[in-house]
């Protein structure tokens, strides 16, 4: 793991989202309590090598007591882990840290057929398409929803509407969201249209005002693995801030992603919990000269 300081950072991401419990090794039987949640991300990524691109994901779990949320959205690959403020974490090491300090086996997930699911952005609607997960590690089964789209159909700073049909365990519902802005803000010292060049030896410098939201940001540096926590504007005089990613980080050639996460609870009946989350990025690529 390498790890690194980052200079004027504040709060990592908020600890909103999903909550409930899942079974340890088994399907939730008819007489066992269980309880759905709900997961839905847009991503959106802004790479000038392969331009704008963007997909967006839904899934209804529902699971058994007693167990954490977590293991469920870490069992789907849904969980994002960040660093402590002000520090760079090597992804391998946040996984590790973040689990269960407990031995139980992995959890046991459905995910439940909720009908058509569908997002409207600006009078515009894209359904997303119902896939059934082949249960291949005895784990996870089910409906999973998703949708790779042209970037325009999931745009940001705007006004989502999120449509569910409802299904024998979750009631027809509609919700809304606002989505932040792609991470054109966050600014990287040195960059250009061609990417960005380092001299050897030297950090880099990232710079960005603060503003009164909740969204989180982060910088993912690639191929290092490792993740470096930004502020997450909670300030009441905005200012600006910078921060470097340390040298010691960086590989001869790379590429930072630089992140906006944004999360709102989903609230619906039928559901426990639930979470709307976008994460919209953008990349860079770097070499050192």
């Amino acid at each position: 793991m390498r790890l690194g300081l980052l200079a004027a950072l504040v709060l990592a991401a908020p600890a909103t989202g999903c909550t409930g419990a899942v079974s340890d090794s088994a399907a939730p039987g008819d007489a066992e309590p269980s309880t759905t949640s709900a997961i839905l991300i847009v991503d959106r990524t802004i790479d000038p090598s392969g331009g704008p691109r963007a997909e967006a994901s839904a899934r209804f779990m529902r699971f058994s007591a007693p167990s954490s949320i977590r293991d469920a959205l870490r069992a789907i690959g849904a969980t994002v882990d960040l660093p402590a403020p002000g520090t760079c974490v090597g992804l391998a090491a946040l996984a590790g840290s973040a689990a269960p300090g407990s031995a139980a086996a992995t959890p046991w997930v459905e995910l439940v057929d909720v009908g058509a699911v569908s997002l409207e952005v600006s009078g515009r609607e894209t359904h997303l398409v119902a896939r059934q997960l082949p249960d291949v590690t005895d784990v996870v089964t089910g409906v999973v929803y998703a949708r790779a789209a042209d970037a325009a159909l999931f745009p940001a700073a705007s006004r989502y509407v999120v449509h569910v049909n409802g299904g024998p365990e979750v009631d027809p519902f509609e919700v809304s969201a606002a989505a932040p802005a792609d991470p054109a803000d966050v600014r990287i010292a040195g960059e250009d249209a061609t990417g960005l060049t380092v001299p050897a030896g030297t950090p880099i410098e990232v710079g960005w005002t603060p503003d009164a939201s909740d969204d989180s940001l982060f910088v993912d540096v690639q191929p290092a693995a490792v993740r470096c926590t930004l502020d997450n504007g909670q300030h009441s005089a905005p200012s600006p801030a910078r921060a470097t990613v340390p040298a010691a980080l960086l590989d001869e050639a790379g590429t930072l992603v630089v992140h906006r996460m944004h999360r709102e609870a989903l609230v619906a009946r039928g559901l426990e919990r639930g979470e709307l989350r976008f994460d919209f990025s953008r990349s860079v690529a770097y070499v050192r000269r």
